[in-house]
């Protein structure tokens, strides 16, 4: 397969390097498998999702509260462009 790329995007275009696997086996820098703060923000957002829906359905059905937070923090973004969780996990050690 050589030094073909498989990109985490769809059409034409240049792939970024945060979203790259080679496919012919050789490792990539450790700064090109580092997620984007988007995707982590995603990430635990669906975590906290399913994991607050295993609490209420197990435990209490008030964990149901805790489910909200990723979606009160998605109305904040959308309206005013400040995603609480974006500007947490930006001061993460792993993303400096």
């Amino acid at each position: 397969m050589g030094n073909r790329l498989l990109s985490g995007h769809m059409g034409p275009g240049p792939s970024t390097a945060m979203n790259t696997v080679q496919l012919d086996g050789t490792a990539l820098p450790k700064s090109t498998l580092r997620s984007s703060v988007s995707r982590q923000t995603h990430l635990v957002a669906g975590l906290i999702v399913l994991i607050g829906l295993a609490l209420t359905l197990t435990v209490s059905p008030l964990w149901i509260i805790f489910m909200a937070l990723p979606g009160l923090g998605l109305m904040l973004d959308a309206l005013t462009g400040v995603c609480p969780m974006t500007l947490i996990l930006r001061r993460m050690p792993w993303n400096r």
